[in-house]
């Protein structure tokens, strides 16, 4: 499984360093104020996010799946490896955004709980968008998947704002949060990533399934 995780991050790896020079920039442009944080670290989730997808079209383009699913490690540690690709790179950005955090808390600039907060829901976001994606690749293929990242993100956006216009949903309600201590919040923002995790294992599992009976 490690050499088919290498092989991802060899295939993306030019994709990599551009987004690398681009997070480094758009630390810089934070540290001098001039972007929010927030915004940031949600755009790197959201870029990240998508990359596995990207991987798939490059798989499907030199024929890569029909190989990897006859090798002998068997295809549910092939859809693994794609997992383990996804989770290497969000450790990847909750390191950067910890980084981030760090150096703008040492400057003065930002609230460190606050800028805490904002990973983690990102962080949760980010694993949840290949949690619907990958199995949608593997059923239907990269780029019959593919217009549904824009349903993923953009539906829930939406339906919430209808909701808080409908008045079903009262936004107020987080208010409340003020009256939480910072180590409830804290603890409170952790555990969303811990279900996106838990969201990304049942996708797993979907997974493996649907490439178990695929034929390549």
């Amino acid at each position: 499984m490690t050499g088919l995780i290498w092989k991802d991050l060899l295939v993306m790896r030019k994709t990599l360093k551009s987004y690398l020079l681009l997070m480094v920039v758009y630390a810089v442009l934070a540290y001098l104020d001039f972007f929010d944080y927030g915004f940031i670290i949600t755009f790197v989730q959201m870029i990240l996010a998508v990359l596995p997808i990207s991987a798939f079209a490059y798989d499907e383009l030199s024929k890569w799946d029909r190989y990897a699913m006859s090798l002998p490690l068997g295809r549910n540690r092939v859809v693994g490896a794609r997992y383990l690709f996804v989770l290497l790179l969000s450790l990847f950005t909750v390191a950067l955004g910890l980084a981030g955090i760090a150096l703008l808390y040492l400057a003065q600039q930002a609230e460190p709980l606050e800028m805490f907060l904002t990973l983690m829901v990102s962080t949760a976001i980010g694993l949840f968008i290949p949690t619907i994606l990958l199995p949608l690749s593997y059923k239907l293929g990269p780029e019959r998947a593919r217009p549904y990242l824009f349903a993923v993100i953009f539906i829930p956006i939406i339906a919430v704002i209808l909701l808080v216009k409908a008045g079903v949903l009262d936004m107020s309600m987080l208010k409340g949060m003020d009256l939480l201590t910072p180590t409830a919040l804290g603890v409170g923002a952790a555990l969303l990533p811990a279900a996106g995790l838990a969201a990304l294992a049942v996708s797993y599992l979907i997974s493996c399934r649907v490439a178990a009976g695929k034929e390549y």
